[in-house]
């Protein structure tokens, strides 16, 4: 019995090593990725989405420090900043930052420019 054992955890550990896993490297983007226009009233939505990283820790601000605007959702692998209703308060570039495993740290921006009708 012990035998029969030992070359079913032989088989397992061969079927493994027949597939190899692709491991994705660290990145991230921001969606929509150009730059927005929005009217006043809308609601606007920035999604920030990571791969490659089991764990990333994200954080919204403005390029001139400004207060959000919006409320932040993170989740797993990605954060969402969302703007309801957008005023033109929210007329500024936003940057996400996302850290990875407390190490490596990518950053990227998107222009809101909002209009009235």
């Amino acid at each position: 019995m012990r035998r029969n054992r030992k070359i079913k955890v032989e088989k397992a550990a061969e079927l493994m090593c027949g597939f190899p896993f692709v491991v994705k490297p660290f990145e991230m983007e921001i969606i929509p990725a150009e730059k927005i226009v929005a009217q006043i009233g809308d609601t606007l939505i920035l999604t920030c989405n990571t791969t490659g990283c089991p764990s990333p820790v994200f954080s919204w601000r403005t390029q001139m420090d400004s207060p959000l605007g919006g409320k932040v959702s993170s989740y797993r692998t990605h954060s969402i900043l969302t703007m309801n209703p957008v005023s033109i308060v929210n007329s500024h570039s936003y940057l996400c930052t996302v850290i990875c495993d407390g190490r490596e740290k990518k950053e990227k921006s998107v222009k809101v420019q909002i209009y009235c009708k």
